[in-house]
């Protein structure tokens, strides 16, 4: 068991410049700086506050974005339009926000199918170009781990291939410049581990959800997680149904419609890029439930709401003598005061399950995401048990047993 953590840790953020992304870098430099707490942060609650997590204000960011300004233009863009965080604490972090600045670079390789200039590349040219952007930070920073963040827009649902299930076949599409089946966030996931980085999905893209690329987290001894991150109205619904379930409340339809107007809303906007969110905002209450009932939801983009989303759900329910009773809740949040948090803890997370020499999908984070991988569990407190379990059981070999530094042989994640 390693002891006393004193790794340097980088975060390399797909899609830097996004709200999400910009507020967690403001966020981690505010409680860097004790000028906030770390509310919304799962790592900081008992008994996972007594891991020896990695302190937030020894993560180093930086990260890669399709737009053309600095983080410090696109938090004081945030400030002015959300105003979820002030002006007076952009001032305060100033010195340390300028710093990464310096590690965010424009990016073509976000979305190649929609850039005249990346089609002209073939995908193993991005691939090389996307390692060099990973070493180079890597190298710049003398790190002895980083960590890719996927927060990059929502793609279209990812075809279904048979060369999908093992690595051989998958690197055989991008020799063959098979950019009709090989998705950006794909490619990402490969160039990451790669170069040795775990790798955090939190988007309802395909990701590392492949087994070509758990394959390969596998083959290179590192952990990874995904997909689509849970913050708002499914977490209700994860949280909800379950108590539905235990009475024996029968639930005939539960209608909902979500209200968005930030860039993820405009994408989604687009009916190819809402298909696999609309899925998994559906999936978990028959997955919860499992009897039919009707179950529609809706994503309605609305500029002027900005990143602050509003959700409306219905539900539809007969009890006793087969009376109907209705219940109706309305969830309004800021999509990024709710996801940043927990990618700061994943981030942890992933060095901590790095540090402890383990590898493959970290079951133990589902209940951070709606289309967890390989978990069939979708109610949010079951889900978080598995997080507590992996916790005392780190903290019970924290107790018993020394440090085994020069152990070698990688432990599955998937295998407890």
């Amino acid at each position: 068991m390693t002891g006393n953590n004193n790794s340097k840790t980088g975060v390399w953020l797909i899609g830097a410049l996004g709200d999400v992304a910009t507020t967690l870098i403001v966020g981690s430099l505010a409680i860097g700086r004790k000028l906030t707490a770390p509310t919304g942060m799962v790592s900081c609650l008992a008994p996972m506050n007594q891991l020896n997590l990695t302190s937030v204000d020894k993560l180093i960011f930086g990260g890669q974005d399709i737009r053309s300004i600095t983080a410090t233009e696109a938090a004081k863009e945030i400030s002015q339009r959300s105003r979820t965080f002030t002006s007076e604490l952009l001032d305060q972090i100033q010195p340390e926000l300028s710093k990464i600045d310096g590690n965010i670079v424009n990016s073509s390789h976000l979305n190649w199918s929609s850039n005249a200039t990346e089609q002209q590349k073939d995908l193993t040219e991005i691939v090389r170009a996307q390692r060099l952007l990973l070493s180079t930070f890597i190298e710049q920073n003398k790190l002895d781990h980083l960590v890719v963040i996927n927060l990059a827009s929502a793609e279209p649902t990812a075809a279904e291939a048979c060369e999908f299930e093992s690595l051989k076949n998958f690197e055989q599409l991008i020799s063959n410049n098979r950019k009709d089946l090989v998705l950006p966030s794909m490619l990402h996931a490969y160039a990451a581990f790669q170069q040795g980085c775990s790798y955090i999905n939190f988007t309802p893209n395909s990701g590392a959800s492949i087994p070509a690329l758990q394959e390969l987290a596998k083959q290179n001894n590192l952990p990874h997680y995904g997909n689509d991150g849970k913050t708002g109205e499914t977490l209700v619904k994860t949280a909800l149904a379950p108590m539905f379930l235990k009475r024996n409340l029968h639930i005939m339809s539960w209608e909902g419609i979500n209200m968005l107007g930030n860039n993820d809303g405009k994408n989604l906007n687009k009916p190819d890029r809402c298909e696999g969110k609309l899925k998994n905002k559906a999936d978990v209450l028959q997955n919860i439930l499992s009897y039919p009932l009707h179950n529609d939801v809706n994503i309605n983009y609305v500029p002027s709401l900005g990143d602050w989303k509003t959700a409306w759900d219905m539900i539809h329910f007969k009890g006793f003598l087969d009376v109907p009773m209705t219940m109706q809740f309305t969830w309004q949040g800021c999509d990024s005061i709710l996801a940043a948090p927990l990618i700061l803890d994943m981030i942890r997370f992933s060095e901590f399950a790095v540090r402890h020499n383990e590898s493959g999908p970290m079951h133990h984070l589902s209940s951070f995401f709606k289309n967890p991988i390989e978990v069939d569990e979708m109610a949010f407190f079951p889900q978080f048990e598995m997080l507590l379990n992996y916790t005392y059981k780190h903290l019970s070999l924290q107790q018993t047993s020394a440090p085994d530094s020069n152990r070698t042989e990688p432990k599955n994640i998937a295998g407890g």
